[in-house]
């Protein structure tokens, strides 16, 4: 029958060269990627509602929301990437010592950017900002869903630097360091939403 495709050799299409027609981590991350805008569409979607059913919004007496205190971690994860895109480059040209270093540096400016968001939410919770109003219920629900995925990143670049032992790279690894590569993309994506929707809006 006209249309179909295999999976395997030596089957009706000839043509096909016997390997998986779709990567299945590759398919798995996909997947992830996915619920991933999902929820933050929906939490965005739920500050946008609350917000608007509020008309004091940041609350009376909340810390100053201060977009120039964020630029610092827009910097280290902006870094980050490029450190890893360095990375990618030197492992296309199986470089091993060069791309466990880059990998390791992007790892310390990841661990870098935790620290500052940390600090930023040292400073909030010092100020009187607390789960108990609205507005600091879904700032640290926002954020706290980042920095969750986020650190699963950071588990992402320990497990490609442990799987990075030997060269030739291999099409695992590629696909590996690939999907975290894409994942900090996401992440600085949703932080580029996240800091304008809450610093500059609020």
């Amino acid at each position: 029958m006209l249309g179909l495709l295999y999976e395997r050799a030596n089957l009706n299409d000839t043509t096909h060269d016997g390997k998986e027609l779709v990567n299945s981590k590759r398919f798995a991350f996909m997947l992830y990627i996915g619920l991933t805008i999902m929820l933050f569409a929906g939490l965005f979607g739920g500050y946008f509602v609350l917000r608007g059913n509020n008309e004091i919004w940041p609350p009376l007496g909340a810390p100053e929301m201060n977009v120039m205190k964020m630029l610092p971690s827009i910097i280290l994860l902006i870094a980050s990437i490029l450190s890893l895109l360095k990375a990618r480059k030197e492992m296309r040209a199986n470089h091993l010592s060069s791309y466990r270093f880059n990998v390791t540096s992007g790892l310390l400016i990841s661990v870098l950017f935790v620290f500052a968001m940390g600090l930023e939410w040292w400073r909030l919770i010092a100020g009187g900002l607390g789960l108990s109003s609205v507005f600091g219920g879904m700032y640290f629900i926002v954020t706290g869903a980042f920095a969750l995925h986020f650190i699963g990143g950071l588990y992402g670049l320990v497990h490609t630097l442990r799987k990075s032992r030997t060269i030739p790279f291999t099409t695992p690894q590629l696909v590996g360091f690939n999907n975290t590569l894409s994942f900090y993309y996401l992440m600085l994506l949703l932080w580029a939403i996240i800091v304008p929707l809450i610093y500059i809006n609020s």
